[in-house]
């Protein structure tokens, strides 16, 4: 059988771009047709098709409010461009592609059928949205056309000519684009709450993010940070972000160079950042409810010490809030004042005891700090 659009894909193998492309829905008859081409590897990086719910949600890092939509396919885009940097050969030019779909299958639909495709690149992400109409085609057709719509977004995106697509009367694409950096910007600018960040620079804005949350200043992130999360992540199950505030209580708020500058560390790279600007964890747990945050003895201990919350009635007061927004705690245990300390040995008040889970010395302990670095880089 002979592979459509040879000569367009065989421009993009030619382009000196790299992609990295994730589908679910439709669109892997253009994977399909990429890799029934020799060169294949000259242009794609990573592949994926995280077609069940929970595999988008492991793609992505969250449960989508939308599953087929442009925030959808922009979130998976930019995990894919993360990818793409991860894997590139040095110095090449890549970029991520997301494509989520609802076409028809061997059962009625209620929804339309929808498909919405995004690439990330460096500098901008652009996206294309179609509705098709539903009862005019077969399954096979419409995958054929959003496969035709995903190659076309891929050589647009590398600067080559764009498909004609076989569009009935009435049938638009609608294509927007905006800045790679836009969420980070809306941040500073007080204009976005929160911004996941697949290090080091494809953002995502306000994200519906729960699961696990281990906040810090990562300055730097050491293997202390990342086999807590591993050891939390294990424990509990569920999705995990590191957490970086942009404004802290104690000290001066971040600038961007020092943000990019942290999200830049290698060992970011891989992993997920909620960038927010939310310093306690009272205004954390309204960002991303029923979460659980894992912190350290010593931060568990400032926590329910009333002479950091003004008082106990207040100190009180925030952990109610912190309950009815669904989420709780997990604490890890710090060395403090030369003796290794556990939740055992916090004061927790017994009317919010429920709130907070230990960590034993079995199962995590690490003596090392980002401070303790710092000092002997000095």
């Amino acid at each position: 059988m002979s592979t459509p659009y040879r000569h367009e894909i065989e421009g993009l193998f030619a382009s000196g771009t790299q992609a990295a492309l994730a589908a679910t829905g439709a669109g892997s008859l253009a994977l399909q047709w990429l890799l029934s081409i020799g060169g294949a590897s000259k242009f794609l990086l990573d592949a994926r098709v995280p077609y069940a719910s929970k595999s988008l949600e492991d793609y992505v890092g969250f449960w989508p409010l939308k599953f087929v939509s442009a925030n959808t396919a922009q979130s998976m885009a930019a995990a894919a461009y993360a990818r793409a940097l991860a894997y590139r050969p040095e110095a090449a030019r890549v970029l991520g592609l997301g494509c989520t779909a609802a076409i028809a299958t061997n059962y009625p639909k209620k929804g339309e059928h929808h498909v919405a495709i995004a690439v990330h690149t460096a500098e901008q992400q652009h996206t294309w949205q179609l509705t098709l109409q539903k009862g005019l085609r077969q399954r096979a057709e419409e995958e054929a056309l959003v496969s035709t719509l995903l190659l076309s977004a891929l050589l647009e995106a590398c600067g080559l000519p764009a498909l004609p697509l076989p569009l009935a009367d009435g049938e638009r694409v609608q294509a927007q684009q905006r800045g790679a950096a836009e969420p980070l910007d809306a941040l500073f600018a007080g204009q976005a709450a929160s911004v996941l960040c697949y290090p080091p620079a494809a953002y995502v804005q306000d994200p519906p993010f729960s699961g696990v949350v281990l906040s810090g200043s990562f300055n730097p992130i050491h293997e202390g940070h990342l086999l807590l999360a591993q050891t939390a992540q294990s424990k509990l199950g569920r999705q995990f972000a590191f957490e970086l505030s942009l404004d802290n209580v104690e000290k001066p708020s971040l600038t961007r160079e020092t943000v990019e500058q942290r999200l830049a560390q290698p060992r970011l790279l891989g992993q997920r950042v909620l960038l927010s600007r939310a310093p306690l964890f009272r205004d954390k747990t309204a960002l991303y409810p029923n979460s659980v945050f894992v912190v350290g003895f010593d931060t568990a201990r400032r926590l329910v010490d009333p002479k950091y919350t003004a008082g106990e009635a207040a100190m009180l007061e925030a952990f109610e809030f912190i309950r009815a927004q669904g989420c709780s705690f997990l604490v890890a245990g710090r060395k403090v004042d030369g003796r290794y300390q556990t939740l055992a040995d916090a004061a927790i008040p017994p009317a919010i005891a429920d709130l907070f889970t230990g960590l034993s010395e079995d199962e995590f302990r690490m003596d090392l700090s980002s401070t303790e670095i710092r000092n002997q880089r000095k």
